[in-house]
C-alpha cells in the first residue's frame, strides 16, 4: 500500500485537493481563556472564562516546474477558495484536513502564499503555502445590525 496523501476538502466550495507533497509537520494548538480574579497578590486566583477552538497550522509545498505548470491557477487557487465567501451561504465554507487517520474539521483562518520560482512567462511554478484552520463543528453568519 502506498503512502497516503493529505487532502483538503471543502464540499461547500467544490474543493477536493490532494496535496502534492505531504507536510513535514502539523501543529495543533489549544488555548483556554483565564482571567486573574481581583487581587493584589503576585499569583492571583484564575477564573475560567471560556474554551477556545483548536487551531491547525501546516505548510504545504507545490512544485510545477518540471511540468511547466502554474501552481497558482491550480492548487493554490483551490486553497484560496476555502477562505472566500460562498455567495449562497453568506460565509466561507466548512473545511476538512485529512491525512491518514488524522482529521481536523473547521474553518480556514488564513492562506499565506510565498512563491519561490517562476516560469519564463512569469507564472509561479513553486509555492510554499502556510495554511491555518480553526476547529468548528458548524459555521454561522452573524446577524447584521438593522439600520
Amino acid at each position: 500500500m502506498g503512502l497516503s496523501k493529505a487532502k483538503i476538502i471543502a464540499g461547500e466550495a467544490g474543493v477536493d485537493l490532494t496535496v502534492q507533497f505531504n507536510p513535514k509537520e502539523l501543529q495543533v494548538d489549544k488555548t483556554v481563556s483565564w482571567t486573574a480574579k481581583n487581587s493584589h497578590k503576585e499569583d492571583p486566583k484564575q477564573e475560567f472564562k471560556e474554551p477556545q477552538s483548536s487551531s491547525l497550522s501546516v505548510t504545504l509545498y507545490f512544485d510545477g516546474y518540471e511540468q511547466g505548470s502554474d501552481v497558482y491557477s491550480g492548487p493554490v487557487k483551490q486553497l484560496e477558495k476555502t477562505a472566500r465567501m460562498v455567495a449562497s451561504l453568506g460565509r466561507p465554507p466548512m473545511v476538512k484536513f485529512v491525512w491518514g487517520s488524522f482529521v481536523f474539521e473547521g474553518v480556514t483562518e488564513s492562506v499565506s502564499q510565498k512563491y519561490t520560482m517562476f516560469l519564463s512567462n512569469g507564472n509561479p511554478c513553486r509555492a510554499e503555502v502556510a495554511f491555518k484552520m480553526k476547529s468548528a463543528t458548524a459555521a454561522e453568519v452573524s446577524a447584521k445590525p438593522e439600520g
